[in-house]
């Protein structure tokens, strides 16, 4: 395991907030960035989400579902905001069985992806989709290459994000979109600590960090990235009844409250899409 500083304000300056198993999540005094430390090494990881996805045949339908309205949700805020490009080339980074490629090439975008389960490339591929077993660093892609990256549920299961972000903003266009999902934990486990029901919401070791509204545009900020604009962007549909009656109220209560106070209000603990635009060579 190794011992790792705090990534937005890269002090070694925190607090324990929360213990899972051997896992220990802390947050940074100075910028309130939550994350686990230490950390598993990346062999440890690589190996880890070898079998993270589900991969019985009807568990994959269930993610399927379960995201098709952040997916769908997602191209719409990406077709708006970039109606006039071309050519329209994507890369989904954490890609999966490749559903969101699916739906991006069904609304015109030249889609590719990367992941670094093999099982869920295979999958993919199968599909006739361009998914490669790799990661962001081995691809060795093109300065510019791509108009748009998006990475759903991924920021928060890397051990560097600020690294991997800087290579994401090396391979997009001048004024190139960025869409990034990520969950927002920490003040659902604070608000449970405080009745003392036990959790394992920040799902370690699987989970490296943990990002709110306010230290993903700190950390994007550090990046040069511009524009940084937080949304609900849209709720997930589980397979479980409860689990969807759930999701679908606090979704709506969420989208409801972004709405009425115009991005103002976000409603803590629900997951949330951020956007973000590489700045212009102009």
């Amino acid at each position: 395991m190794m011992h790792v500083d705090c990534q937005i304000c890269e002090k070694d300056n925190s607090k324990i907030i929360k213990k899972e198993d051997i896992w220990n999540i802390v947050q940074c005094k100075n910028c309130g960035f939550a994350y686990m430390n230490p950390q598993p090494d990346e062999n440890y990881l690589k190996q880890h989400y070898q079998n993270y996805l589900p991969t019985d045949q009807s568990e994959i339908e269930d993610w399927k579902y379960m995201m098709s309205g952040v997916f769908r949700k997602s191209l719409d805020i990406i077709d708006k905001s970039t109606y006039n490009t071309n050519p329209k080339k994507l890369l989904d980074i954490g890609c999966g069985y490749g559903f969101f490629l699916q739906m991006a090439t069904e609304r015109n975008w030249t889609a590719s992806g990367i992941d670094l389960s093999e099982k869920a490339t295979s999958y993919a591929k199968s599909k006739g989709l361009d998914a490669s077993n790799t990661n962001l660093f081995e691809k060795n892609y093109r300065d510019e290459e791509f108009n748009v990256i998006t990475m759903f549920y991924v920021l928060e299961h890397l051990p560097n994000p600020t690294k991997y972000l800087q290579e994401v903003y090396r391979i997009l266009k001048p004024h190139g979109l960025l869409l990034i999902r990520v969950p927002h934990t920490t003040p659902i486990a604070k608000m449970l600590k405080t009745f003392n029901i036990p959790n394992k919401l920040y799902d370690a070791p699987s989970h490296l960090s943990d990002f709110s509204p306010r230290t993903i545009k700190q950390l994007l900020k550090k990046v040069k990235f511009k524009d940084m604009r937080t949304t609900i962007g849209g709720m997930t549909y589980p397979a479980s009844l409860a689990e969807r009656h759930t999701s679908c109220f606090f979704g709506t209560l969420a989208t409801f409250l972004d709405k009425v106070t115009f991005g103002r209000c976000l409603l803590p603990g629900v997951s949330k899409t951020t956007i973000a635009r590489k700045k212009s060579n102009a």
